[in-house]
C-alpha cells in the first residue's frame, strides 16, 4: 500500500502553508489520498515521526471535510452573503492558526510539536466543520439562519 501524502509536518510558517494550503483546501482540492488508510497505520505508531505524520493525516482528513462544508454553505448563499463567509472564515484560519501555535507553545522545538499542532488543528477544524454544516442545514423560521430558506 502506498504511504499517505504528508503535505506538511510542522506548523505552518511561510505563506504558502498559512495561505495556499487553506486554499487549496478551502476549493477541494484534497491533498491526501489514502486518509482511510491513516487510522490503521495510527493505531500502530509507535515513534514520534510516526505520531506526527498520522496527526498531520488527520487534520488533512478533517480539512476535507471543512472544505466540503464551506462548499455546500457559499453555493447556498448570494454575493454579499457569500463575500461575508470569505471574510469570516479567513478571521477563523487566523484564530486556529494561532490557537494551535498557543497549544502547542510548550513542546517548541520539541519532537512532539507537530503531533500536537495537528492534533489541535485536527480538532478544531472537525468542529468548524460541525458550525458550517449546521449554518447551512438551519431550519426555516431560525432567525439565526444565514441561508435564506425560499
Amino acid at each position: 500500500m502506498d504511504s499517505p501524502v504528508v503535505l506538511l509536518c510542522r506548523p505552518p510558517t511561510s505563506l504558502f502553508s498559512r495561505v495556499a494550503v487553506p486554499a487549496l483546501l478551502a476549493i477541494g482540492v484534497v491533498i491526501s489520498p489514502t486518509a482511510g488508510a491513516a487510522t490503521d497505520a495510527c493505531a500502530a505508531a509507535t515513534t514520534q515521526a510516526q505520531m506526527n505524520t498520522c496527526a498531520n493525516d488527520d487534520f488533512l482528513v478533517a480539512s476535507a471535510d471543512y472544505a466540503a462544508g464551506y462548499s455546500a454553505l457559499a453555493k447556498q448563499l448570494p454575493a454579499a452573503q457569500r463575500e461575508r463567509l470569505r471574510r469570516m472564515q479567513s478571521a477563523w484560519l487566523n484564530f486556529r492558526t494561532n490557537a494551535c501555535r498557543f497549544e502547542s507553545g510548550a513542546t517548541s522545538g520539541g519532537s512532539a510539536q507537530g503531533y500536537v499542532y495537528w492534533s489541535c488543528a485536527a480538532r478544531l477544524t472537525r468542529e468548524r466543520s460541525e458550525e458550517l454544516v449546521r449554518l447551512a442545514t438551519c431550519r426555516e423560521g431560525d432567525i439565526t439562519c444565514s441561508v435564506k430558506k425560499s
